[in-house]
This record gives structure tokens, C-alpha cells and sequence, in this order.
């Protein structure tokens, strides 16, 4: 029996040591993703923003339609959808979708490097690299990230940035009847967003305002609103939670969440071969 032990004792030390070169390795993939995405950072000096008239939208859902039929996604999984909000008989409509914050939760909270900017200044998701933890869907301030189960991977607008790369434009834009959504150079967009913004006070709206031009750093999908943002279920004034600033800010986190992970599944498959042998030693004195 001691024989056995001894065997086993080693037999886990080789295990220790694998788990440990290859916890180093996967922390180094860890820490150089980042470094590569932010290089990406500024591939591209054009910068483009959509702007989404919320007071102009009627609620047709046509951006819905055209997103899930190009990008085929599963039953109940949209990039986009309208939310319709009804109150004392006034009926108006949100777009929601990611809005690419400059300041991104989701990309602060992302343990591998799987979400990042690209040359555009767009939010984007490397599903190659995802481990599914689900922290950007936990920190995403606008519920706008959301798990495909069937697939494996996680779904968000990208602002159809193949198109954008390709010199043509986003389908939601291409495709919305009424003209609510605009789409160009983000100086253009804020210029025109405060336009619609200063008509809409004209017009008796005193609470109207222009969604994302500060908020989080800027966004990339700025919003026209004719009220006030929570009633479109924005948060007034998004923060960056502190914590995970804090986490950001540490050189090494990335690296922290792959060695406790490591550690993890160490310390599982251990006590699972602890409690084999014991058993089996129990039954070989029966």
C-alpha cells in the first residue's frame, strides 16, 4: 500500500509541474493579447459614430430583421433589437444594441484579451480567444452582450465593421425606413445629434439631449433623446465601477485569473485521485 502511495505521491508532483509550465504559458498569452489589441488602437485615425434619432424611430424593427438574417444568428439572440416604451399614451422607441463605448466595462472586465479595439475605435470580440466567463455580459452598463449557448460564443453589434473595412456601411442604416439612423464620421454625427437636439427644445422638449457624447469617454453610437435618459433605460451618468478600475490597473490580473483557474483544477483533480485511492485501499482490505 505504501508503495502505491509513494507512486501516486509522484505521479501528481509530474502533474504539479505540467500544470505549473503550462499555467505560465497560457499567463503569457494572457498578458501579450492585450499589448497587441492596444497597438490596433490606432491602426486607423478615421473615427466613425452612428447616430440613433430616438424620437424619430417608429418602432418597425426592420435594423432587427436585416441583422439577424445577415448574420444568421440563433433562435432569440439579437445584435440589436427596439424596445418600445409606453407612458401616459406617448408611445417612443429605443435601438439597443452595444454602444462602443471609448471607456468599455466589458473590455476592462475581459480576463484574455478577447475583446479590444479596433483600428476604427469599435468594440470587438476575438470568440477565438473567449473562455466564455462571462464578465463583460456581467459589466456591460446597456445589457447589450449576450451569451449564444448553442455556439459557444458571445454576441454584440460590431457595427458591421467587415462593411465599414470594405468602404460600405453598417445594414441597420442601409436599411431603416424612416431615416433614424445616421452613420458617418463622428465629428459629423455630434454636429448633427446637437442639430436634432437644439430642434427638438424648439419643439417643446425641454429634457431633450444627445446621448453618448460624454458618457463613458464618448460612444460610437450616440442616441438623440427627447427625455431624459432613464427613461430609455440609460443610466443617467455611467460609471466605470471602481473595483474594476482598480483590476485594470493591475499589470498582472490577466495572469491572477489563469493561475487560480490552474489552481483550481489542480487542487479538483488531487482530491478526486486522493479519494480514489482511498476508496480503493478500502476495498482491497475488505
Amino acid at each position: 500500500m505504501k508503495e502505491n502511495q509513494g507512486k501516486g505521491f509522484k505521479l501528481e508532483r509530474r502533474q504539479f509541474i505540467q500544470s505549473v509550465v503550462g499555467t505560465g504559458l497560457l499567463a503569457g498569452m494572457s498578458l501579450s493579447v492585450p499589448n497587441l489589441v492596444e497597438a490596433s488602437d490606432s491602426n486607423n485615425e478615421e473615427k466613425y459614430a452612428m447616430l440613433v434619432d430616438k424620437h424619430q424611430c417608429v418602432g418597425c424593427n426592420a435594423c432587427t430583421r436585416v441583422c439577424n438574417d445577415a448574420y444568421d444568428l440563433s433562435y432569440e439572440l439579437y445584435r440589436t433589437r427596439i424596445h418600445r416604451f409606453d407612458e401616459n399614451s406617448d408611445e417612443y422607441f429605443k435601438k439597443n444594441a452595444c454602444l462602443h463605448c471609448n471607456d468599455a466595462s466589458c473590455k476592462m472586465a475581459c480576463p484574455t484579451g478577447a475583446i479590444y479595439k479596433d483600428g476604427f475605435g469599435l468594440t470587438q470580440i476575438d470568440n477565438s480567444i473567449c473562455v466564455n466567463c462571462g464578465y463583460c455580459i456581467a459589466n456591460c452598463p446597456f445589457d447589450a452582450i449576450q451569451y449564444d449557448r448553442t455556439r459557444g460564443v458571445n454576441e454584440k453589434c460590431t457595427l458591421c465593421a467587415p462593411l465599414i473595412n470594405a468602404g460600405s456601411t453598417p445594414l441597420c442604416y442601409q436599411e431603416c425606413p424612416v431615416d433614424a439612423i445616421h452613420f458617418g464620421k463622428k465629428e459629423d454625427m455630434l454636429e448633427l445629434g446637437t442639430q436634432k437636439v437644439e430642434e427638438l427644445k424648439d419643439q417643446g422638449y425641454d429634457n431633450a439631449s444627445l446621448y453618448g457624447d460624454t458618457e463613458l469617454g464618448g460612444l460610437s453610437v450616440l442616441g438623440v433623446l427627447a427625455y431624459e435618459p432613464e427613461k430609455y433605460e440609460y443610466p443617467k451618468n455611467p460609471e466605470i465601477p471602481l473595483s474594476l478600475r482598480a483590476w485594470n490597473s493591475i499589470p498582472f490580473a490577466p495572469a491572477f485569473v489563469v493561475i487560480g483557474g490552474a489552481a483550481m483544477v489542480f487542487n479538483f483533480l488531487h482530491t478526486k485521485k486522493t479519494n480514489d485511492e482511498f476508496k480503493k485501499s478500502e476495498e482491497d482490505e475488505e
